[in-house]
C-alpha cells in the first residue's frame, strides 16, 4: 500500500474534532511553491482545512517568539533549532522537508549575466548597478561571506537594496540582480533564474518543519508534515527546484540498541569502555560491521591520542583530509579540537577555503606539503620526504600517514552514508574545482 494511502487511512482514524480543526501553517518563502501546491493536495485527501501564511524564516520566528498561534512550522534548520530549545516546538515532531542551493535572479528583458565561475560571479557582482537580498534572510549570510571573499564588502554595501523578497525586487526592477533560494525565483512571475552559485560558493539551506508546542490539532499537524515528506511530494517538491529529503537522508542511521544483534551490542559495549561515549560519527554505519568497527576504533585509539605527533599537528592532518573528501562532519567534529589544540583559526580557514595557509610554522608547513601530495598525486616527493623525516622523525612520517588513511576512510564512510553534519559555527566546506 503506498504511504499516501496508508496517511490517508490513518487519518480517517483521528477524532471528529481533530479532523474539524484548521491547521495554520506559517512557511519560509523559499518552500512558499511547494507548500502552496501541496496543502489543497492534503486538503482534498483529508478533507482538513489548511490556512497558508508566508514570510522569511526570521521575521517567521520572531512572529512565534512573540506568540503568534500556528499547528506547524517550516523554517531554516537552525530557526526550527532555535524554536525547539525555546520550547515553542514539539521536539520529537522535527523533520526535513526539502533542502535548496542560492541562485541569482533577474529582470526577464535582462541581459543574462555569466556566474558559471567564482571569477564571472565577481566579474558580475562588479558590473551590476544593485543588487538585493533579504537582510535577515537564510542567503545573506551566504553573500557576506561571498563579498568577503572578494574583497568586495565596500563596494556591494553600498549597492545594495534590502527587501522583503529579492525575487519580486528584480520583478518589480528595483534591483539588477536579485540573490534568494533558488526554488522561490522559479515560482515569482517577472523573475527569471540566471542561475545557481558556482559550486565553490555554494551553500545549501535545509528546511524543516515542526508542530507547534501548544497546537490544539497536534495529530492532523503531523499528518501534513509526514504528507509533505511523502512519495507524492517529493516530486513537486523537486519541480518547485529544491530536493527532497531522500536525496541526502542518512543512508546508514543509528541502529536502535533493542535491535542491536549480540555482536553489535558487543562492539557498542566496548566502543564505550574505550573512548568513555557512546557510539558517534561514522562508528553508527560501521556497526554494520561489528568486528569491522571494533578494529577501526581500536586503531582510532592510536592514532587520535597516542601518536607521534602532537595534537595541534594531528588535528591539523585531520582537518586536511576532512577538507580532501569534503566530508562535513568529520570537520565539525575535529575544527573545534585543533583550535583548542594551538591550530591558528586563520590556518583552519584557509585549509577549509582550500588555500595553502600563510604564516604556518616549519612543522605544518611541511605537513601541508606531504599531506596534498598524498591527497593530490598519491605519491611523496624526495624533497618532502626528506624534510618531513629530518622534522618528524621515521614514526612521525609513517604515524602522518595513518592518520591521512585513518580519517580517509572515516570520511568514505560518511560520505557513502551520507551522515548528516549538523551546524556547530565551524567553516562551510564548499566544493572545490578537481585538478
Amino acid at each position: 500500500m503506498r504511504p499516501f494511502t496508508l496517511l490517508c487511512l490513518g487519518f480517517a482514524l483521528l477524532p471528529l474534532e481533530a479532523r474539524s480543526q484548521t491547521i495554520a501553517v506559517l512557511s519560509s518563502n523559499a518552500t512558499k511553491a511547494v507548500v502552496e501546491e501541496l496543502a489543497p493536495q492534503f486538503e482534498k485527501a483529508t478533507k482538513q482545512k489548511v490556512v497558508l501564511k508566508f514570510a522569511n524564516s526570521a521575521e517567521l520566528k520572531a512572529r512565534i517568539e512573540k506568540g503568534e498561534a500556528f499547528d506547524v512550522a517550516i523554517l531554516t534548520a537552525p530557526l526550527i533549532g532555535e524554536l525547539v530549545t525555546l520550547g515553542k516546538l514539539a521536539a520529537a515532531s522535527r523533520t526535513d522537508v526539502a533542502r535548496a542551493g542560492a541562485g541569482v535572479a533577474i529582470h526577464p528583458q535582462a541581459t543574462k549575466p555569466d556566474i558559471t565561475t567564482v571569477d564571472a560571479l565577481k566579474g558580475a557582482l562588479i558590473n551590476a548597478r544593485s543588487i538585493a537580498y533579504v537582510r535577515q534572510g537564510a542567503t545573506a549570510v551566504v553573500m557576506k561571506a561571498i563579498f568577503e571573499k572578494f574583497g568586495l564588502t565596500e563596494a556591494m554595501n553600498a549597492k545594495t537594496v534590502f527587501v522583503d523578497s529579492a525575487a519580486h525586487a528584480v520583478a518589480a526592477k528595483e534591483a539588477e540582480l536579485g540573490f534568494t533560494q533558488v526554488s522561490e525565483i522559479l515560482n515569482v512571475p517577472g523573475a527569471v533564474l540566471a542561475g545557481p552559485l558556482p559550486p565553490e560558493v555554494q551553500v545549501y539551506t535545509t528546511f524543516q518543519a515542526a508542530v507547534s508546542a501548544t497546537s490544539p490539532a497536534s495529530a492532523a499537524a503531523r499528518a501534513f508534515i509526514t504528507f509533505l515528506t511523502s512519495a507524492s511530494a517529493a516530486a513537486v517538491i523537486t519541480a518547485k527546484g529544491m530536493e527532497p529529503p531522500s536525496a541526502t537522508q542518512d543512508r546508514l542511521p543509528p541502529i536502535p540498541d533493542t535491535q542491536f544483534t549480540a555482536a553489535q551490542k558487543q562492539a557498542a559495549a566496548d566502543f564505550k569502555t574505550a573512548r568513555g561515549v557512546e557510539i558517534t560519527g561514522p562508528f553508527h554505519p560501521l556497526l554494520r560491521s561489528p568486528e569491522l568497527m571494533t578494529r577501526t576504533r581500536a586503531m582510532g585509539d592510536y592514532l587520535r591520542y597516542k601518536s607521534a605527533l602532537p595534537p595541534r599537528l594531528s588535528e591539523f592532518v585531520i582537518l586536511m583530509t576532512a577538507r580532501a573528501w569534503t566530508q562535513q562532519y568529520e570537520w565539525n567534529a575535529h575544527y573545534p579540537i585543533a583550535l583548542k589544540a594551538g591550530l591558528k583559526p586563520e590556518i583552519a580557514l584557509a585549509i577549509a577555503e582550500g588555500r595553502r595557509p600563510a604564516a604556518m610554522a616549519d612543522d605544518e608547513a611541511i605537513l601541508y606539503d606531504l599531506c596534498q601530495q598524498l591527497h593530490r598525486t598519491q605519491s611523496v616527493s624526495d624533497a618532502t620526504y626528506a624534510r618531513a623525516l629530518a622534522t618528524l622523525g621515521e614514526q612521525g612520517v609513517i604515524d602522518t600517514v595513518g592518520i591521512s588513511g585513518y580519517y580517509t576512510m572515516l570520511a568514505m564512510v560518511l560520505n557513502t552514508a551520507r551522515t548528516p553534519a549538523g551546524d556547530n559555527g565551524s567553516p562551510v566546506l564548499r566544493p572545490l574545482p578537481r585538478p
